[in-house]
């Protein structure tokens, strides 16, 4: 089959995701593809980083208030800067991957100082829109080390011990 008409090359031959991509390639490279899961009525584009597989559904810059906790992007099935899908750049972005796209497990990656460092949370769901937009808390069990390691030399206030998805404090709570 030409490399062309492939499974993720073009929005007419979309993959049903990062990882259908790679099953297809003897040589898979990390990239841009074009993929429609099933949940999505239109193919999109996306990065793919073949490595592990995973599928590119948000890039925040956290000096940014964007993607601020209470910020309405949140809980809406709209893109943002939707141009934006290389990891090389840094641009804030949020693709319809963030409401389409099914998954059992999610990298959190940050970039401090030109390092990237990964953390991987294993949890499933249908798409990260359903784990977050609801504002039900969702609790995850990293531990405070593993959040630690994320920025070299940083630390966790002393009572921070509330972690998950919408893992809000509430006025009577240490979280």
């Amino acid at each position: 089959m030409p490399e062309r008409t492939l499974a993720g090359n073009t929005a007419k031959f979309p993959a049903a995701s990062c990882h259908h991509v790679a099953l297809l390639r003897s040589q898979p490279r990390n990239g841009v593809y074009w993929i429609q899961p099933s949940m999505s009525n239109e193919p999109f584009q996306t990065y793919c980083d073949m490595d592990g597989r995973w599928t590119l559904i948000m890039k925040i810059d956290g000096h940014k208030k964007t993607f601020a906790y209470d910020q309405a992007i949140w809980r809406t099935k709209t893109t943002y800067n939707k141009a934006h899908t290389s990891m090389y750049t840094s641009k804030e972005t949020k693709l319809e991957s963030y409401w389409t796209l099914p998954f059992s497990e999610l990298r959190l990656s940050m970039i401090v100082s030109g390092v990237t460092k990964h953390v991987v949370v294993r949890y499933t769901s249908s798409s990260l829109y359903d784990l977050i937009a609801d504002n039900t808390y969702r609790p995850t069990r990293l531990g405070r080390s593993t959040w630690k390691s994320l920025v070299d030399g940083s630390s966790l206030q002393q009572n921070c011990n509330k972690e998950g998805f919408n893992a809000i404090a509430s006025r009577t709570s240490h979280a």
